[in-house]
Parts: structure tokens; C-alpha cells; sequence
């Protein structure tokens, strides 16, 4: 639960500097493959406890696409508008994703296993 309150988070912020903030991932080359490899790495970690598997299935998807357009970056590949969608997609799904694997858990549901004690 904590990797996907993490990952809304991280999220949100991608949001945060995609509109508010567009020069963020224009400054330097290593900003966007580290929001990329954290929403990845904090899929991986929620995928471990949660009930359903596909919603951090799907941000283990978009972590790597910011991967993916931070290497178009580094080329020179990657237009500025390019570079403000991409950023502004995960960062808008990704959250919608995390959260509802952080809160959905079906009457019963134990973080150990599912709940056999009805």
C-alpha cells in the first residue's frame, strides 16, 4: 500500500511539472529516466501485495513509456510537446492506477493472503 501512496504521489507531481513546471524535464537528461525508473520500481513493489495484479501491471507499462521518452529525449527525438504529453499522461494515470490498488481490497481481504476467516 505504502509503493502505491508513493507512486500516486510521484504521479501527481509528474502532472505538477509537466504544466506548471515544463522546463524540469528540458534542464537536464537524467530527471526523466528517475521519475521513470521510480514509477516502475514502485510498481514492481506494490505488485507484491496487492490484490489485484493489472492496475500496477499498467504503471509498470507507463513507468517504462517514460523510459521509453526519456531515451527518445537523450537522442533528440523527442519534441517539446512530445516531452509535455508524455509527461502529463503517466503522470495523470498513474495516480488513477495506484490509488485505486491502494484502496481496493474486497470485504475479507488480509494483507497476508485472502481472508479465510469468513
Amino acid at each position: 500500500m505504502a509503493a502505491n501512496l508513493l507512486n500516486a504521489g510521484l504521479g501527481l507531481w509528474l502532472v505538477y511539472v509537466a504544466v506548471l513546471d515544463p522546463a524540469w524535464a528540458a534542464d537536464t537528461h537524467w530527471r526523466l529516466p528517475l521519475a521513470g525508473g521510480l514509477v516502475l520500481a514502485l510498481a514492481l513493489w506494490a505488485r507484491r501485495s496487492d490484490y489485484l495484479r493489472w492496475p500496477s501491471m499498467v504503471n509498470v507499462v507507463l513507468g517504462a513509456a517514460l523510459l521509453v521518452l526519456a531515451a527518445l529525449k537523450w537522442e533528440g527525438a523527442a519534441p517539446p510537446l512530445v516531452v509535455f504529453w508524455g509527461l502529463f499522461w503517466p503522470g495523470l494515470l498513474v495516480p488513477i492506477f495506484a490509488l485505486w490498488a491502494a484502496l481496493y481490497h474486497p470485504r475479507g481481504y488480509h494483507e497476508h493472503g485472502a481472508g479465510d476467516d469468513e
